[in-house]
Order: structure tokens, then C-alpha cells, then sequence
């Protein structure tokens, strides 16, 4: 592993924001403001989006650009997706 990449991969261990690209940090900011306001009454840390790639359409995310995204927080262990009853409801870190 050169310089580099193990110093980038401390820094990950320590923030998994860390190492991230620039979209995948927009999304997951963008995310925040979904988690604030479609909470889930009975467990507090899950939200719903709806038309959640409507609205990340609107402010810039391209489709290619949502999933990519949503892989790499998955990935980085900084987000968790589950679909109940119908509904896709995600969980920030």
C-alpha cells in the first residue's frame, strides 16, 4: 500500500467521511435534511424519503449519481437501508 492510501485509510478508520467523493458527501448532507423532517414516530433514528430521487433530481444528483452515492455510504458503513410494508426507510451514522 503506498503512502498515500494508508495514510487515507487511517484517516477513514478514525471518519468514515474520510475518502469519500464529493457526491457522496452531498448526498449524505442532503440526506440529513430528510432525517430531520420524515422521522419515524416509533423508531427515531429511521426516515423515509419520499420521492427521494425527485427531490435530489431538483438540487443537482443525476440517477447514476444517487446510487453511486447511496453504495458508497453503504459501504463506508455510514448508512442503512431497509424497505417495510412498501416503504424504503433509511438510517445515517
Amino acid at each position: 500500500m503506498s503512502e498515500p492510501q494508508a495514510i487515507l485509510s487511517y484517516f477513514s478508520a478514525i471518519n468514515p467521511l474520510a475518502g469519500l467523493s464529493s457526491t457522496a458527501l452531498r448526498l449524505y448532507s442532503a440526506l440529513e435534511v430528510f432525517r430531520t423532517e420524515y422521522r419515524s414516530p416509533n423508531e427515531r433514528e429511521w426516515f423515509r424519503a419520499p420521492q427521494l430521487d425527485l427531490e435530489l433530481l431538483k438540487i443537482g444528483f443525476s440517477k447514476s449519481e444517487i446510487e453511486k452515492g447511496i453504495t458508497a455510504l453503504v459501504d463506508a458503513d455510514l448508512l442503512q437501508v431497509r424497505n417495510a410494508q412498501n416503504i424504503r426507510w433509511y438510517r445515517l451514522k
